[in-house]
């Protein structure tokens, strides 16, 4: 049994310390998020479906506006989304050194 707590507990210490060293989501993803919102900005004014108007016309064909507020509310919803992950990350690693506390306590 004391084998088994050893693992559990080295098993612990390798996923808080990966978690610790990722790099972080800004860096790492940064890149990908510009080349997506890019296209998304520029097709989102124009794009329609069946029966709707594009959202160009509720803007009265004002472009620059329209482009203006789709990429802002893109750069927001990627500052919430890069965000978030932060908060998830750190609360994980506070859960998982809290297990490892738990499981080193009983180890002895």
């Amino acid at each position: 049994m004391d084998d088994l707590k050893e693992r559990r507990l080295k098993s612990l210490d390798y996923r808080i310390q990966e978690l610790e060293n990722q790099p972080d989501y800004f860096k790492k993803y940064g890149l990908r998020l510009l080349l997506i919102g890019i296209p998304i900005t520029i097709i989102t004014p124009e794009y329609t479906t069946r029966g709707s108007k594009n959202l160009i016309y509720y803007f009265n064909y004002d472009y620059p506006l329209c482009y203006s507020v789709i990429a802002l509310s893109y750069i927001v919803l990627c500052i919430i989304m890069l965000v978030t992950f932060k908060i998830q990350d750190k609360k994980k690693i506070k859960k998982l050194k809290e297990d490892r506390e738990m499981v080193d306590l009983f180890r002895r």
